[in-house]
């Protein structure tokens, strides 16, 4: 009985194994690209601005002018009292490898930042985006690159990388 058993899990794995193998297959194979042309995005983004201690968190739109071009602005803000603060940045990107569900893109963006003095902060990254195909108006983002500051009377140049847990979603309409 127990070897009768054991049997008939090896076979129920084993079909499961090759329905998830057939699936694979037929997704590689997929010539199916993305095509957000002409659609605008509205969600939340934590990649426009970085402060001395924390990220700015952003409403963000995302505008695909056509297949491979697209622009996007943030717009964060904080009102606490002694810590406010406030970012302003525009993002240009270039789609440069996409997939059904998946977009892969190069960067660049500026930003202005007003927390404990203004500064404004430039960036070039690549990112992704990804999509689940049951929800494909659904972007999930995360990037990774270099991003400069300007205060007051210094510059410095440092490494960004974003997980898509903290960096950006959009809904596209």
């Amino acid at each position: 009985m127990k070897a009768n058993m054991s049997y008939r899990a090896a076979f129920l794995v084993m079909i499961l194994f090759g329905c998830l193998s057939a699936h694979s297959a037929e997704a590689l194979v997929s010539t199916e690209q993305k095509n957000l042309g002409g659609r605008i995005g509205l969600g939340f983004t934590n990649q426009m601005v970085v402060t001395e201690n924390r990220t700015i968190p952003a409403l963000s739109a995302k505008y695909y002018a056509g297949r491979a071009t697209a622009f996007g602005l943030g717009v964060g803000f904080d009102t606490k009292s002694g810590d406010n603060s406030l970012a302003l940045g525009l993002k240009g990107f270039k789609n440069v490898f996409m997939e059904s569900n998946t977009i892969f893109y190069l960067g660049m963006g500026l930003a202005y930042v007003n927390h404990v003095g203004s500064k404004f902060q430039g960036s070039a990254f690549l990112g992704a985006e990804f999509f689940f195909e049951r929800m494909p108006s659904l972007g999930f983002s995360f990037e990774a690159g270099v991003r400069g500051d300007s205060t007051s009377g210094s510059f410095a140049i440092r490494t960004i990388g974003d997980t898509f847990l903290n960096a950006g979603l959009h809904f596209y309409l």
